[in-house]
């Protein structure tokens, strides 16, 4: 279990969380007021929070350090006006989750970056900000990033955090997705709980299990890594929350509006989910309204308006900023040739994922049921909104499929699951509300609602501990090998060098794990010029040396190598004409592999 602790870093990470958590609800407070309840005002601040700093930084050239703390300066000085001030139950609610979850967040403190993608662009991207406080252009500092101009809204929360520490970014990116998600949980508790009753232990504990454990699209190394998939599902629930609160009751537009902008520039994908969001709140309020058409459609249309402003701006930048994004395809390349690979990929992928789709099948299947039984409710407006989410999302991807992605990725449906779980907090929000419809009243007595209570608040708080090994997706192998090579190798580097990656029979994992450790995990190195090779010869060695590296780390030495003994690591440095060893470490043996991970080898790290 001590291998699941955090250590300093990871406590002073994990308090930064909470308070960028804290800093959110004040923006969204002095931003919107106290209309409605603290989650939705914090993730209003985050929206808030990106209208501002995406504006500065593609209209301002000065630091965005300045507009950030500005933020801050404003709304803490908010609080001196009633109407904007945090009130003691936000603080009551809060708290209250933060010390059911204080388990979850001990496990997870000390999370390290590890998934490739996060390597790729979305930490480059975070990494950017912390070292030039600017968006990157052609003109500027060059970025390491694969898609330098691609939205920055999650990077933007891990920006805020380093203003604090500025390694903050490497943890942060993931420990911000984790507070997301329980900010969600606290909007599922609150949809659960009595109408304007604060949601007590149990109903805490039941949405922090209804948003882990209990969700079937809950995968931790997507959901908790740097990957946009939380903030897209946190913000979808949002946006559910209140348009269909608008439907019924007095409708909180600004905060809305706020949700939106923070959903739209999360990934490129975001205005997908954006229009799909927007086009269920549309139809499911025709549905049940027809005759308020003109409202329906007015009242979508006006909450778009600052995330098509956000989108429109945003385009504008990667028009001109000549760095790279995901690009669509050509007219002529469209994927139309693919469709039945593609459908039948996702037909592949569903049976996969049985639980998953079975429990939106099943909502589908509740709203007629529950429609006949008992008419429009909160849970009958929920199954609706989510289906009619999920048809329009899942068009969208099919239209991503043909246009947007590559033949290859098109052919296999690439990431259909992943990117359903954009709807999974919907999903399990709505099956949820139906089952409290459903469930019988001989279980609501005051005893057996004691022993729930009871049980629902031990799960939460033991469950994180047993399933620490699944929660840690940083501690699979080989990442915990990569990291110590990349520990190993930094106290013989400096920003800049030129350091050959000598890596016998990678696949391309192993690479780049470690340029991104080197890159992104604390202490950084930054600006490494890097080159690969899957051989480590004499004959590679001599190679890079022509190409000028004077730096080379051979992962696996093989017998014969300079009369290395085999199957270390060793790096070398290149001195008149040259090569010498400068570092030896032998290889570990690393953790036990996983039971998926049974017929995986690494023959980089010897493995």
């Amino acid at each position: 279990m001590a291998l699941y602790l955090p250590g300093l870093t990871g406590l002073l990470a994990a308090a930064i969380a909470w308070g960028i958590a804290a800093v959110l609800l004040l923006i969204g407070t002095a931003a919107a007021g106290r209309g409605t309840v603290p989650e939705v005002r914090l993730v209003a601040g985050w929206g808030a929070l990106c209208i501002v700093l995406t504006l500065w930084g593609i209209f301002v050239p000065a630091s965005l350090r300045i507009p950030a703390a500005a933020i801050v300066i404003v709304a803490l000085a908010a609080q001196f006006m009633p109407s904007r001030r945090v009130g003691r139950l936000d603080g009551g609610a809060l708290g209250r989750l933060l010390l059911l979850t204080l388990p979850l967040w001990a496990v997870l403190a000390g999370v390290w970056p590890s998934q490739v993608d996060s390597f790729l662009n979305l930490l480059p991207n975070a990494d950017y900000l912390v070292d030039y406080a600017r968006l990157p252009t052609a003109a500027g500092p060059p970025s390491y990033s694969f898609l330098p101009a691609a939205p920055y809204n999650t990077q933007f929360l891990s920006f805020l955090g380093a203003l604090v520490w500025p390694d903050y970014p490497a943890a942060g990116m993931s420990l911000d997705n984790v507070m997301l998600r329980l900010v969600a949980a606290l909007a599922i508790a609150r949809l659960l709980t009595p109408w304007s009753v604060t949601p007590g232990w149990t109903a805490t504990a039941l949405g922090m299990l209804l948003v882990t454990l209990a969700d079937p699209g809950f995968v931790p190394r997507f959901h908790f890594s740097a990957y946009g998939e939380t903030a897209l599902a946190v913000t979808a629930l949002f946006a559910a929350i209140l348009f269909i609160e608008a439907g019924v009751a007095r409708p909180h537009r600004l905060e809305l509006a706020l949700v939106l902008a923070a959903m739209i520039n999360t990934k490129q994908s975001g205005i997908g989910l954006v229009l799909a969001v927007a086009g269920a709140a549309v139809v499911t309020a025709l549905v049940e309204r027809p005759a308020r058409w003109r409202q329906a459609i007015g009242g979508a249309a006006l909450v778009l308006l600052p995330a098509a402003v956000l989108y429109l701006v945003w385009r504008y930048y990667a028009a001109h900023a000549g760095v790279a994004e995901l690009e669509p395809l050509p007219l002529g390349a469209w994927n139309w040739s693919l469709l039945s690979a593609t459908f039948k990929a996702i037909a592949g992928s569903i049976f996969e994922k049985p639980t998953y789709f079975a429990l939106e099948l099943l909502s589908f299947v509740c709203l007629p049921l529950l429609l006949r039984a008992r008419g429009w409710s909160l849970a009958t407006r929920f199954l609706a909104f989510n289906a009619a989410t999920f048809v329009l999302y899942n068009g969208f991807l099919i239209i991503t499929y043909i246009a947007h992605f590559s033949a290859e990725m098109a052919a296999e449906a690439h990431s259909y699951f992943r990117y359903n779980t954009h709807l999974s907090l919907l999903l399990v929000a709505s099956v949820a509300l139906a089952a409290r419809e459903l469930w019988p009243a001989r279980w609501t007595g005051r005893s057996r609602g004691r022993a729930v209570a009871a049980v629902a608040v031990a799960v939460a708080l033991l469950a994180p501990v047993a399933f620490a090994e699944r929660l840690r997706f940083d501690l699979a192998m080989p990442q915990p090998l990569v990291r110590d090579l990349a520990a190993n190798l930094k106290p013989h580097l400096k920003d800049g060098d030129r350091l050959a990656l000598l890596l016998p029979g990678d696949d391309g994992e192993v690479g780049d794990l470690l340029a991104g450790d080197l890159a992104s995990a604390p202490p950084r190195r930054r600006g490494l010029d890097l080159v690969r090779q899957k051989t480590a010869d004499a004959a590679a060695l001599d190679a890079v040396a022509a190409r000028g590296y004077d730096l080379a780390l051979v992962s696996c030495t093989p017998a014969g190598l300079m009369d290395l003994p085999p199957g270390e690591a060793a790096l070398f440095r290149h001195d008149a004409d040259v090569w010498h060893v400068i570092a030896r470490w032998p290889s570990a043996q690393g953790r036990a592999l996983s039971r998926w991970q049974r017929n995986r080898h690494w023959p980089a790290l010897c493995r």
